[in-house]
């Protein structure tokens, strides 16, 4: 209990420094509190002192008390990427109740599931083929992907509680990892990518296609091989060898017999759901509509029904506290703080006497380091890719090089939290994770990519004539 009231007084000293010093020129009070409770959140999230929806009920209410009303904050609950997290996790809950995804998860050990390490690169390689054509990470991987994997944990740990935890903590982890970086391999990987290849014609003269940026990603491609290891080493599972799991499983699949009809009717409800996801560029279907469309189907045909849904706690907590962040995100942004913060980094960043080489570690910088602040991929980009890109337009260094480590390493920093993208809190709340394995996987994968991209992507797109 005391350390408890410690982290709590280390919060609360830590708000009381922005009340107590005036806001900079530039930026309004209010900007300049919330700024304050924002940051006394973050490190809320890092020492936790109590559960991340008390938390973020507790700091909610004590800034509609101090710093502005209480439904300038309560926004975040009507944003739709955050709706879209919350049904596709629905949509989760609906293939696991018919059983679909425990059949998949037992037919995946069995015909594949020599080790824990193979099934972590077939699930990787699923996100991969699906984000060539669907542009969400809550929708790819947490409505499809990873409802697959939490078939292979429990069919691979149903006996063993405690070994059910470390093999969840690894699938959980590495599926997140994967949807990231395959996000960045394509670039229909994830929407905001569309948004940096706008901002590169319009500010620095550049064309990007479909191809290119796929092309000019073989780095990432490396680092994505390698990613499935790094995290069962730093995050090991329970169970390495599968061999009598698998044959346990061969067993069980036998046992289920024939495909029931709720297996049959949520295999069609996936393939609508995926067929409209991935091709909602050409339909305009937008991606959340269609989350709530499987949900209904799922309902109206008794997959699912509404206390399945009611019962599920994690996903309602993920509804209490990742509303709140993203509320305090979008108070800040209304309030014009990030423009500010934007600007001021702008003065500071030098750019006299640098060569194309310096320049590209300030871009990779810039990339990565503000997302600590941000938590929503798309916020992050429409608030400091202007910027950055406006800082290499002032710059001699060649466009193609610093657009690429600009648009591949800000999607990779999503790794570096558990909030810096809508994901995130959805398999967090799986309980699986801790958040310091999270946070440091997260960092090792972020200088891995980092330094895949400032040595072999530096030659590799000499090599290919995109250094200009």
């Amino acid at each position: 209990m005391k350390v408890r009231f410690a982290k709590i007084a280390v919060l609360l000293s830590v708000a009381g420094v922005f009340f107590a010093y005036p806001a900079p020129s530039g930026l309004s009070v209010t900007a300049w509190h919330l700024f304050g409770v924002f940051v006394a959140l973050i490190l809320g999230l890092i020492l936790q002192p109590c559960s991340e929806p008390t938390l973020l009920l507790v700091i909610t209410t004590l800034s509609g008390i101090f710093v502005l009303p209480i439904r300038e904050i309560l926004v975040g609950y009507t944003d739709a990427m955050m709706w879209l997290t919350l049904v596709a996790s629905m949509i989760g809950v609906g293939l696991k109740k018919s059983g679909l995804t425990r059949r998949i998860g037992l037919w995946l050990i069995s015909q594949f599931g020599k080790t824990t390490l193979r099934i972590g690169y077939i699930l990787s390689f699923i996100d991969m083929i699906l984000a060539t054509s669907t542009p969400s990470s809550p929708a790819r991987t947490g409505g499809l992907v990873y409802p697959l994997a939490e078939g292979v944990i429990d069919a691979s740990s149903s006996d063993n509680p405690e070994g059910k935890q470390r093999t969840g903590a690894y699938f959980t982890l590495l599926t997140f990892t994967a949807s990231m970086l395959s996000g960045g391999l394509f670039m229909t990987g994830m929407g905001p990518n569309l948004i940096n290849v706008k901002l590169a014609q319009d500010v620095l003269g550049i064309s990007i296609s479909w191809p290119l940026w796929t092309l000019a990603a073989l780095p990432g491609f490396i680092g994505f091989l390698l990613t499935p290891y790094i995290v069962y080493k730093l995050c090991p599972p329970d169970t390495t060898s599968m061999a009598a799991v698998r044959a346990s499983a061969r067993r069980e699949l036998a046992g289920m017999g024939h495909i029931s009809r709720n297996e049959l009717t949520a295999i069609g409800i996936f393939l609508t759901i995926l067929i409209l996801w991935s091709t909602g560029t050409v339909t305009k279907v937008d991606s959340t509509l269609v989350a709530f469309i499987g949900v209904s189907l799922m309902l109206v045909t008794g997959v699912l029904n509404w206390n399945d849904l009611a019962e599920t706690k994690e996903m309602w907590s993920l509804l209490i506290w990742f509303g709140a962040i993203l509320g305090f995100s979008v108070a800040l942004t209304k309030l014009e703080f990030f423009t500010w913060f934007a600007g001021v980094i702008k003065l500071l960043l030098p750019t006299a006497g640098l060569g194309s080489y310096s320049i590209l570690l300030l871009v990779a910088a810039l990339a990565i380091l503000p997302h600590y602040f941000f938590v929503s991929y798309t916020g992050y980009v429409v608030a400091f890719s202007p910027l950055i890109f406006s800082f290499v337009a002032a710059t001699d260094v060649p466009r193609y090089p610093a657009f690429f480590v600009l648009a591949y390493l800000m999607i990779i920093s999503c790794t570096l939290t558990h909030y810096g993208n809508a994901l995130g809190p959805l398999l967090m709340e799986k309980g699986y994770n801790d958040k310091k394995t999270w946070w440091c996987v997260g960092t090792v994968i972020t200088v891995l990519h980092v330094v895949l991209y400032l040595t072999v992507g530096v030659v590799y797109w000499r090599l290919i004539g995109l250094w200009y």
